[in-house]
């Protein structure tokens, strides 16, 4: 009964808010959709400092956590030159420039309403070990540059990597890849097979002189995703308590959004950059406060409402069927037509024009 259910509720969904509203356009971003500073780095481990034989990353630290995004862009690149110009198909491009926004939304501030790791700090900021959404996104990118090492992807690096670990919640995190593989052997595991199955490639043609592999595009997308929702299983339980937020309205929101996502991520949404910056006009562009709890105020965008107001009542639903409607969507994503449908309706409850 439920399964039948699952597409007219989504049908319903992808109406209401946006019924009387025409097709968007397409947007023209500036180079603000990109992270803060993104030029300030070349994507090369070699501007990480070298002491005692060993390249010392800073997983707390925006900068450090930035150039090790843009070090798997880098490398991963030639993977995906057939997903769009000018690099714009890389698969990475979500998580990237979601970094980004999280930073410039001050989610990697010390709670609660700290100036403290905020985006004004600037280029020098530190990420807090408090922050949800700072631990949150610690497993997603070092889990993926971990295992970019373990399965040689980065190549033979001049030197052993060591991440600067923090005594504060030690228990918490991993800071090596011995560390990751012992306790997180699982996640390693997906991780890896994504990177194994880009080295599988064999180059199959070439475009003014850019070699194209034969990256399937699906199958590139789905191991992406299966890695990320790894790393996000790990870590959303270890930051579920409302002392890691700044009011228990935005640890809701955070909460919401993660299971959100693993419907877009069913549907195997488009990772890409033209794709991620329309998705992300609709993230908050600020904390939320306890006194948006019930009533939004007027400084949200309407893309902002649309999107806080799905991933709460998507939770909702999907908490009222006991998890059946997020296992019934997944199973009936199964096809390339009910992807791209589910795809349809996803990008018709959100990308709704901008006022």
């Amino acid at each position: 009964m439920w399964s039948s259910l699952v597409i007219p509720t989504f049908l319903l969904l992808s109406f209401f808010p946006v019924g009387l509203a025409p097709d968007p356009g397409s947007t023209t971003h500036g180079d603000d959709i990109y992270p803060p500073f993104w030029d300030q780095t070349d994507g090369d481990i070699a501007e990480f400092p070298v002491q005692n034989n060993k390249i010392i990353i800073d997983p707390w630290k925006y900068m450090d956590r930035l150039r090790l995004y843009k070090i798997l862009i880098t490398e991963s690149n030639k993977y995906f030159a057939s997903f769009g110009k000018n690099n714009t198909g890389n698969v990475f491009w979500l998580l990237t420039l979601f970094y980004g926004r999280l930073f410039k939304t001050d989610r990697f501030s010390e709670p609660p309403n700290s100036s403290r790791c905020a985006y004004e700090s600037g280029v020098s900021s530190c990420i807090s070990i408090n922050s949800a959404w700072g631990g949150i996104n610690y497993y997603v990118v070092i889990m993926y540059f971990l295992a970019a090492i373990e399965s040689d992807f980065l190549g033979n690096l001049p030197y052993e990597v060591e991440l600067l670990p923090r005594e504060e919640y030690r228990s918490n995190f991993c800071y090596s890849v011995e560390e990751c593989r012992a306790a997180y052997p699982q996640i390693m595991d997906i991780a890896n097979r994504f990177y194994k199955y880009l080295q599988s490639r064999k180059i199959v043609s070439t475009t003014r002189g850019i070699p194209q592999y034969d990256t399937d595009e699906d199958t590139a997308i789905f191991k992406m995703w299966v890695a990320h929702q790894a790393a996000i299983d790990v870590a959303k339980p270890k930051f579920s308590d409302v002392s890691f937020y700044s009011s228990e309205t935005e640890r809701d929101f955070t909460m919401d959004f993660l299971v959100t996502a693993e419907f877009f991520e069913a549907v195997l949404y488009r990772p890409y950059f033209e794709s991620s910056a329309e998705f992300l006009v609709g993230f908050p562009h600020r904390l939320l406060t306890d006194q948006d709890r019930n009533v939004l105020t007027s400084n949200f965008s309407r893309r902002e409402k649309a999107l806080i107001a799905l991933t709460k009542l998507t939770t909702k639903i999907n908490k009222s069927t006991g998890g059946l409607f997020l296992t019934i969507w997944k199973k009936l994503m199964t096809s390339k037509f009910a992807r791209a449908m589910g795809r349809f309706f996803i990008n018709r409850l959100l990308l709704i024009p901008i006022e």
